[in-house]
């Protein structure tokens, strides 16, 4: 059995990504991943992912650098986040579109 891709591990790709579903609160943006977080993200903030992983309860955390977005105190800073929170799209090298979620 094949464990799932993470979002960023797929193609090489560019992966941009908007935070989106936070019903209250912020996304935890953190060290590691279910480590203790150091700063928030907002709906809108928008990230690049360059990595990620699946820990044992089967949730993608995604490793992520801060692009832009409502949050801005946080734009530069990487970490993890979840990946049920993100909306990313993948860009080849000539900057085309090749896939969404």
């Amino acid at each position: 059995m094949n464990a799932p891709s993470t979002r960023a591990d797929i193609y090489d790709a560019t992966v941009i990504c908007t935070v989106r579903g936070i019903q209250s609160g912020q996304l935890a943006l953190r060290p590691e991943p279910n480590g203790s977080p150091f700063a928030g993200l907002n709906n809108g903030n928008v990230v690049r992912a360059v990595g990620g992983t699946l820990d044992a309860n089967g949730t993608v955390w995604e490793d992520v650098i801060v692009i832009d977005g409502p949050n801005s105190q946080v734009e530069g800073r990487r970490g993890y986040v979840n990946g049920n929170y993100l909306s990313c799209k993948w860009y080849d090298e000539q900057g085309n579109l090749i896939r969404e979620d």
